[in-house]
């Protein structure tokens, strides 16, 4: 009877060490996991300001260009009138 007692306590503590090691492992994973969460947070904002400067950017240069186009339209402006002038 002794015997059988002590070899089920073997098995009991062998089962807690062994789910001891899978909750630290699982811990681990964890830490692990929410460290890559944060470095691809870090990486995503990055991205939005890099989309951010680019938008801006963007509308910078249609902003030039349709200020152009009205200085070309009434340069052409200025051309016809200048030659009915003539």
């Amino acid at each position: 009877m002794g015997l059988q007692i002590k070899t089920i306590n073997a098995v009991l503590f062998a089962l807690l060490v062994a789910s001891v090691c899978g909750l630290v492992a699982m811990y681990q994973n964890h830490s692990q996991q929410h460290q890559q969460i944060k470095v691809l947070q870090a990486q995503l904002i990055e991205k939005e300001n890099q989309i951010v400067v680019s938008n801006e950017a963007l509308s910078y240069r249609r902003y030039q260009h349709q200020l152009l186009v009205e200085d070309y339209d009434r340069f052409r402006s200025q051309q016809s009138l200048n030659s009915m002038v003539r």
